[in-house]
């Protein structure tokens, strides 16, 4: 049996549609519901897809993040540096630094590891 291939559409709620109305009336107090924000979700990752070259496995980590609620611009935080949650990185940016990280980490002790993340950051 072949894989379904992946479709961004099929992300879409069914038989969504924005209450315009709602929003027109009080647009200061309106309150997204989870089918908006997965709507506005699964449209970000299609142009996101378009924007930004990736890999397969880059591509399947960024739609199962998106799948579980969070848009393709919001940073997961990383694994390995605690302060990357405070920079303006998206959800691939921050993949393919941990990525980075954890190729060059690799064997290292703490001492070394923390001296690495200081020249890393540029930090004295």
């Amino acid at each position: 049996m072949a894989k379904k291939k992946f479709d961004v559409h099929d992300l879409y709620p069914a038989d969504y549609c924005f209450d315009w109305v709602a929003f027109e009336a009080d647009p200061e107090s309106f309150v997204f519901t989870p089918d908006d924000i997965a709507y506005m979700n699964a449209r970000a990752l299609e142009s996101y897809e378009l924007k930004v070259p990736m890999t397969s496995y880059e591509k399947k980590a960024l739609r199962k993040w998106v799948m579980s609620g969070h848009s393709p611009y919001e940073n997961p935080g990383s694994k390995y540096l605690p302060v990357i949650d405070m920079m303006p990185y998206d959800f691939i940016d921050v993949y393919r630094l941990d990525k980075e990280v954890a190729k060059d980490i690799k064997g290292m002790n703490e001492d070394e590891y923390l001296t690495y993340v200081k020249d890393y950051f540029g930090w004295d």
